[in-house]
């Protein structure tokens, strides 16, 4: 369950602590079931209602909370984006919403953190909100530094491939510009910040060259798929890069993509029950890796293609690489004889006879 949000005869709510007259109430808004699709919309707008809480405690990260929803209010992120950010500011709140902003120390933030240790990118989520909050409270002067500025990201489970069906729902549903980023990712099998950086100078319609990954600063040459460049070709050439925003201007950064994919993946449904996305952008780089060790490619000359190291291909591609083995012994295994009908004695495994009445029992 949604921190602060009760179930009641039925009837979903918002609950929150309102001071009144000196005393601590509770204090219920009306929401719509959870399964609902305003629901997220109404959970939001409550989380955003700062009348309802109209005496948090100063100096405390109650008050905090209240003053935080204000910026994000009038920010300029996207809705979806607001309300996931609405989401682990009311689960701050309910956490330690009555600890004074000035005692909260990086001890206090690792356990915040470590709290959701079993699910890494909710606590990740949590640690990025609560850092954006401490950055505004040292700027309000509620404390001298910000305690979660060092802290630690946790490591992220492994990025899994996008089976077909996720692919053909996510090119279908997808905005043109957003159907290039897929099949960029999936063709040339880069990280977002590099597939924002191919321009088309880089390529030739044959081969795409980046003189240097921006992580590893590893060179690259990688093969074009026909899917890849017929997307190409479909788009206008509006800026010196493959991708661009709707301004025509190169992408700064991977975070429009990234916001664009996110909604997609929400709209689809492929989110878990924290709304962390099934599958991510890099999830396309293990999809190309997947997909060259399946064409026979050694893990040298995968890695070469996509800048990789031989034990990375190794790693993302051991579900290939079974298929690979599975499907090169597929017609010694399937030709073998692994029942002995008739036999007075056992195969080679020292499997006994089965009659034929048995397996038809």
């Amino acid at each position: 369950m949604i921190p602060g949000v009760v179930q009641k005869k039925g009837q979903t709510y918002r609950r929150f602590k309102v001071k009144v007259d000196g005393k601590w109430k509770d204090h219920y808004v009306k929401l719509p079931d959870p399964s609902s699709p305003g629901f997220a919309e109404a959970l939001a707008k409550a989380n955003g209602a700062s009348a309802v809480r109209s005496d948090p405690v100063a100096g405390t990260f109650a008050a905090l909370a209240v003053e935080h929803r204000k910026r994000l209010t009038t920010s300029k992120l996207a809705d979806s984006t607001r309300r996931n950010k609405l989401y682990y500011v009311a689960l701050i709140e309910e956490t330690i919403g009555a600890r004074p902003v000035r005692s909260m120390r990086p001890f206090h933030c690792y356990k915040l953190r470590d709290r959701y240790a079993d699910k890494p990118g909710k606590a990740n989520n949590l640690m990025a909100v609560l850092k954006a909050m401490l950055t505004q409270a040292v700027e309000y002067d509620w404390i001298a530094t910000n305690p979660a500025a060092g802290i630690p990201l946790l490591e992220i489970g492994e990025h899994e491939p996008w089976p077909a069906e996720v692919q053909e729902a996510a090119l279908r549903d997808a905005d043109p510009m957003l159907q290039l980023a897929i099949i960029t990712g999936l063709c040339g099998g880069q990280r977002l910040s590099d597939c924002i950086r191919m321009a088309h100078s880089w390529h030739d319609g044959r081969i795409m060259q980046i003189h240097g990954q921006q992580k590893t600063d590893v060179a690259v040459a990688i093969p074009m798929h026909p899917l890849w460049t017929a997307a190409i070709a479909s788009m206008p050439k509006k800026a010196t890069t493959l991708l661009y925003d709707r301004s025509g201007k190169p992408f700064s950064g991977p975070d429009r993509i990234q916001e664009r994919l996110r909604r997609l993946m929400h709209k689809l449904g492929y989110v878990d029950d924290d709304r962390q996305l099934l599958y991510t952008f890099h999830g396309l780089r293990k999809n190309a890796c997947c997909y060259l060790l399946e064409l026979g490619l050694s893990d040298t000359e995968v890695g070469a293609i996509l800048g990789m190291t031989p034990e990375t291909v190794r790693h993302y591609g051991k579900r290939a690489r079974v298929l690979v083995i599975a499907e090169g012994a597929l017609e010694r295994v399937t030709s073998g004889k692994i029942l002995s009908f008739g036999g007075t004695g056992g195969d080679s495994c020292g499997n006994q006879p089965v009659s034929k009445s048995t397996l038809s029992a």
